[in-house]
């Protein structure tokens, strides 16, 4: 049955998403002229979204929602549409906003931001506060605040104090040939992040061609083909089938007094005193901004990457 006019729309959206069916009403128009919408969220289902519309209709978000439930309702949509990791990240900042969270979004202030932020180091406070910003916009949106109190947010000052931050320590030469590990040693030559070698399936090694197959990584970037050195071949038949983060941390901190992303920083830096093209390591290690076309790093030209870890 046809809507009547203001009670909103659902739609689909195009390509492969988790929660691709929409559900928004109509807001009225910008200085411009443009229509603007509240978006009432993002469903699996086109039954999930026509309920939430109808819901919405019946009764619209209220205006003396507290934080907390605004952390619960993006949470419970939003949220679930960004990568494992970064939900972990405003997971945890989350539980730095709970002495706010039973306050009315409305009666926050400046101060009570600040508040929350200032004794925060840098990158915590990053993350804070890019938590603060989701959450004041899911509550415009969705009509629970005005639009003008979006801006509190921008007020908001980190500290530039990075905290405790870990001290990244390369492996010495000599550390470096007493490795006899074979997961340490394809962490050393590969300059892989451990999270992507314990992700490694069986069929995203290709030891005949001397490449493997990064498909889970942390960025964009970092989904890329990796050059399989001549020295570390061998190392391969002898991966543990299962491994621990856990354990990984124990063997390099235990046997070799290192950590795990020290191996990468140690590719990086031994890279760096080869000479080798900055351009070419950024493509191994899956930094973003490489600058070299995409179509040279292929399994099928492997070559100036393999002459590159070959080096080492």
């Amino acid at each position: 049955m046809r809507r009547a006019n203001g009670e909103g729309t659902v739609f689909k959206m195009k390509g492969n998403r988790r929660r691709p069916y929409v559900a928004r009403t109509t807001a009225g128009k910008n200085e411009k002229g443009f229509q603007t919408y509240n978006w009432i969220g993002y469903f699996a289902t086109k039954k999930e979204a026509v309920a939430a519309l109808e819901a919405y209709n019946r009764k619209p978000y209220d205006t003396r929602a507290t934080l907390q439930e605004i952390f619960d309702q993006w949470a419970a949509s939003d949220l679930l549409d960004l990568r494992e990791g970064s939900q972990k990240i405003y997971k945890s900042a989350w539980k730095h906003l709970l002495p706010l969270a039973p306050m009315k979004m409305a009666d926050l202030r400046l101060n009570d931001l600040q508040g929350i932020v200032s004794p925060l180091n840098k990158s915590v406070g990053n993350s804070v506060k890019v938590l603060m910003s989701h959450l004041f916009g899911y509550a415009v949106r969705h009509e629970v605040i005005t639009a003008d109190r979006f801006q509190l947010v921008q007020f908001v000052k980190v500290s530039q104090d990075r905290g405790n931050v870990v001290e990244r320590r390369v492996f010495t030469p000599e550390e470096i040939a007493r490795v006899t590990d074979p997961v340490v040693l394809v962490l050393l030559y590969t300059g892989l992040r451990a999270s992507e070698l314990l992700s490694l399936e069986a069929d995203d090694i290709h030891l005949a061609e001397r490449w493997l197959y990064v498909r889970q990584s942390k960025t964009a970037a970092g989904v890329r083909v990796v050059p399989i050195a001549e020295k570390i071949v061998p190392c391969f038949d002898a991966l543990p089938v299962r491994m621990t983060y856990q354990k990984l941390n124990y063997i390099i901190g235990h046997l070799y007094g290192h950590r795990p992303h020290d191996t990468r920083h140690t590719f990086i830096s031994r890279m760096a005193d080869l000479g080798v093209d900055e351009r070419i390591t950024k493509a191994i290690v899956g930094h973003a901004g490489s600058g070299v076309t995409e179509t040279v790093y292929t399994h099928l030209d492997l070559r100036p990457l393999l002459d590159a870890v070959n080096r080492l």
